[in-house]
């Protein structure tokens, strides 16, 4: 069986957070119902944050793993917790109708799980770099 590239969690945060944060930047109306115009402007400033974390994430795709990309991991991960219990409240309340831009509820839940765990997999890996270090500090 092929081995996963180390990255990929990163990879995938970025995949699926770009798409996200263009929508919410160039259509922040569809992000409540009834939006009202003065929150416009958080939902933007909100979309720059999501842009921020898949440059981010990027960066860390970019490099290899060693502790700090695992902090960084351990940090996006935490993100994906509130898109997850955000649709999976929608799911549980029945309100799968409500929201379904980038594939609704269910699909939200998904992704954010595979997200959520590929990051926090990442997080509590260790690698031998990190081993090696231990040693030698203990």
């Amino acid at each position: 069986m092929p081995r996963l590239p180390p990255s990929l969690p990163f990879w995938f945060h970025l995949t699926i957070e770009l798409p996200a944060s263009i929508n919410f930047f160039f259509n922040p109306s569809e992000q409540l119902s009834p939006p009202a115009p003065q929150s416009h402007i958080i939902i933007r400033q909100y979309a720059v944050l999501l842009l921020v974390s898949t440059l981010i994430a990027l960066i860390f795709a970019l490099r290899p793993i060693d502790g700090t990309s695992r902090n960084v991991a351990g940090a996006l991960s935490v993100y994906h917790l509130a898109p997850l219990t955000r649709a999976g409240s929608r799911i549980w309340a029945g309100s799968v109708e409500y929201g379904k831009g980038l594939g609704g509820p269910v699909v939200h839940l998904a992704v954010h799980a595979v997200c959520f765990g590929g990051l926090a997999g990442i997080f509590l890996s260790r690698t031998k770099a990190h081993e090696t270090s231990k040693m030698q500090a203990g």
